[in-house]
């Protein structure tokens, strides 16, 4: 059985009497691409040799890994056999909290070579290395479950196991073995708070309602707002003499981009989630802590990706939420421009105009107009259900001081113009005004 051949992600040792150089290995695959593999019985061709595997050899393995490498790593170690029943061991770890170190010196990858790192590489690690605040910051859970999480990466062929080992490769853990806000973020039961507000015209000073999507896996809240704007997006048939057009509410695709870069990018560490307003003319996208600093803004606007959270980003990759590739902010552009785009007080805002108004809107427009010319005893009647839509229409006569069968006449022609609705049965229904 052949692995393949040696490179800047996976490395051969004969036996275990090479486990500090294939340690090393680690270390320096981990600095170059922040993902390691080396397998333990397999000679420098990549062909299975096998190697005596004792009860404890494994442990021993674990326990050097924590002795001699910093940061800590949570390696998956796996005892494996090829055709022959030959066995053979899997060493593989994931990592973006570079530099690592093996036995206190640091090296970097070199196609498939080991070389200490010099002093200006080290610096260049340091200055890039993972910033990410909400890895190393403990969850306020600890008793978090990961079902969603689980059935996501098991739906893409991914393998997650209620392990150390898997919780460290997926960066869920801090260093010293916690569950952290990356874990909290993805787990069945946290307190995030994700919504979608709508509002009546053009800015927020009346609130038609709003949605709660969170306290569950950040994935599954992302899943769950983005079909709503699915569901949304309608599409309006325009016929001009022989020419038929169908325009779409708004671009899809640059919305979910937009909506996924909010959550994966969005300052996580004051547990404050990203939101989408929509307005009678626009859908906003807003999400907090702004561009990274080393990143300028044509650098954003071209795709240098530069993520905040990283161990999120990598989750969202394995998941298939989301690619290294940068593409999601150029899409955007290339259908709106750059002016969608705003940077103030700590935010990103996306704003997608809407290319016609939605049904609802041009319902309470209509509805608006209908009230404004109503006449006196209809607009009596009017306030009187929009008050309080349990009374009964003899109530409403006798509070109006209209006969009974006015009242009956004026709420049918209410009915008409859309602005009175009766919801449940005659007895013990109820009457909405719009």
């Amino acid at each position: 059985m052949n692995l393949g051949i040696e490179n800047e992600f996976q490395e051969f040792k004969e036996g275990l009497g090479q486990l500090d150089k294939g340690l090393k290995s680690i270390t320096s695959m981990l600095n170059r691409h922040g993902k390691a593999t080396v397998y333990f019985g397999v000679d420098d061709n990549g062909d299975v040799c096998g190697l005596s595997i004792g009860k404890n050899t494994l442990m021993d393995i674990r326990n050097k890994i924590r002795d001699k490498i910093e940061p800590r790593i949570f390696a998956e170690i796996v005892e494996l056999s090829d055709e022959l029943g030959r066995k053979y061991i899997k060493v593989s770890a994931n990592g973006a909290d570079i530099p690592y170190s093996f036995d206190g010196r640091y090296y970097i990858r070199n196609v498939s070579s080991d070389e200490q790192a010099s002093n200006d590489i080290l610096r260049k690690m340091l200055a890039t290395s993972d910033s990410d605040i909400i890895r190393q910051k403990t969850s306020p859970k600890q008793n978090l479950t990961f079902k969603t999480l689980f059935a996501l990466l098991s739906g893409v062929g991914k393998h997650p196991s209620d392990t150390e080992e898997f919780y460290g490769n997926y960066g869920l853990l801090t260093r010293d073995g916690k569950f952290n806000i990356n874990a909290y973020l993805l787990s069945d039961n946290n307190d995030i708070s994700m919504k979608v507000v709508v509002f009546e015209g053009k800015d927020k000073s009346v609130m038609s309602r709003r949605t709660e999507y969170g306290s569950k896996c950040l994935l599954l809240s992302l899943d769950e707002i983005a079909e709503f704007f699915s569901s949304m997006n309608v599409t309006r048939v325009d016929v001009k003499g022989t020419k038929r057009k169908e325009n779409a509410l708004f671009d899809y695709p640059s919305f979910r981009e937009a909506w996924i870069n909010a959550c994966l990018h969005n300052d996580w560490n004051n547990a404050i989630a990203p939101s989408v307003y929509v307005f009678d003319d626009r859908i906003e996208v807003v999400s907090y802590g702004g561009i990274p600093y080393t990143l300028t803004k044509e650098g954003f606007f071209n795709g240098t990706s530069v993520p905040v959270n990283k161990s999120l980003l990598f989750v969202f990759i394995a998941a298939g939420y989301a690619e290294q590739s940068g593409h999601g902010v150029p899409t955007i552009v290339d259908r709106y421009g750059r002016g969608v785009f705003s940077f103030e007080d700590g935010m990103v805002k996306v704003t997608i105009p809407l290319e016609f108004e939605r049904n609802e809107v041009q319902e309470r427009k209509n509805a608006d107009r209908q009230r404004k010319g109503l006449t006196r005893n209809q607009k009596k009647i009017y306030d009187i259900l929009f008050e309080d839509g349990k009374k009964s229409l003899q109530e409403v006569a006798d509070e109006s001081g209209l006969s009974l069968a006015g009242v009956k006449k004026i709420c049918l022609k209410l009915q008409e113009y859309g602005i009175l609705e009766r919801s449940g049965s005659k007895k013990d229904g109820i009457w909405i005004a719009k």
